[in-house]
């Protein structure tokens, strides 16, 4: 306990200066950053020169028109943007939570991005009564997201209880760019990409999804390390960087369309490996409501697929 009270006593000590780190960092302008913040440029400057100075690390370059991050400045936005960006989401949440007929969804990251967000506007239409607010982890977890009524994740199959709905098991192809694929001749079967880049979503080794690691133990029968990887905390990064031609990608069937033309991904081997895991989506028990049962019912009817044969 008394290390996290120490842990929380220095972060509040910076709290409200790495949140203006990253206003700053955003807007690449402390004149825009001091307009989004409320507060003078003079004073934002300040700020930002104290930081540095109790860090100990210099975190802009400043340029005429404005600043850029330097090699600390980028290490500690990158450390940053995510859990204070979810934090923010989750404390706008809990001060908008006594709106009537609010509704939270608390979803994985690459769920909310590929299938979620785009068929939002959709669930909105559906229920114009309700508030309807989301918010996105890598992990979500309910108990460090006390106001979410619906949550989607990750999660073993045989977990799957009353309040739950499976809406597709994990199965997962290698994938790639058809570029990499035409400058990368003989793939053929798993085997074959042994040696190449594997792009990885970062994760802790509790994880609920396949690493590289599993996949390729999984395809070829047999232990594997991945040697040649480069890894990113977003999926969203992880497609993106596949499609750019990096390397090869593990493909969440149900996230992607792979077989869409100008989908800019093509499966490099046959392999689709499943998981004892799937998509899981959960009515929290304890915020049961007329209004989270109703966009429960949306979420279970709009995103189950079919399994798929054996």
């Amino acid at each position: 306990m008394a290390d996290i009270r120490n842990t929380y006593t220095n972060f509040g000590r910076y709290s409200a200066d790495l949140c203006l780190f990253l206003l700053v960092a955003q807007h690449q302008q402390l004149s825009m950053a001091a307009k989004a913040s409320g507060l003078s440029q003079p004073r934002v400057s300040q700020r930002m020169r104290a930081l540095e100075d109790s860090l100990g690390q210099s975190l802009f370059l400043r340029e005429r028109r404005g600043v850029r991050l330097t090699r600390e400045g980028r290490a500690l936005h990158a450390a940053l943007l995510s859990p204070l960006t979810e934090a923010a989401g989750a404390f706008a949440a809990f001060q908008n939570r006594a709106r009537r007929n609010q509704v939270v969804i608390l979803s994985d990251s690459a769920f909310a991005s590929f299938l979620l967000l785009p068929e939002f506007a959709s669930l909105t239409a559906a229920f114009e009564e309700i508030g309807i607010s989301l918010l996105t982890a890598q992990q979500p977890d309910a108990r460090f997201y006390p106001d979410a009524d619906i949550m989607i994740r990750m999660a073993p199959t045989a977990d799957v209880g009353d309040t739950d709905a499976l809406l597709f098991r994990e199965r997962v192809s290698a994938v790639c760019s058809p570029e990499f694929l035409d400058r990368t001749p003989g793939i053929a079967t798993a085997q074959d990409l042994t040696g190449l880049k594997m792009i990885e979503l970062a994760s802790g080794t509790d994880a609920p999804w396949f690493t590289w690691d599993d996949w390729m133990r999984a395809a070829l029968g047999s232990p594997f390390t991945a040697r040649n990887t480069v890894a990113f905390n977003s999926y969203d990064h992880v497609i993106s960087a596949a499609k750019s031609g990096l390397g090869l990608a593990l493909g969440w069937e149900g996230l992607l369309k792979v077989d869409e033309p100008g989908s800019g991904l093509v499966r490099a081997v046959p392999n689709q490996i499943e998981s004892k895991h799937g998509y899981v989506l959960s009515l929290l028990t304890e915020r049961q409501s007329p209004a989270s049962a109703a966009v429960f019912d949306w979420l279970k009817a709009t995103f189950t697929m079919s399994p798929v044969p054996a």
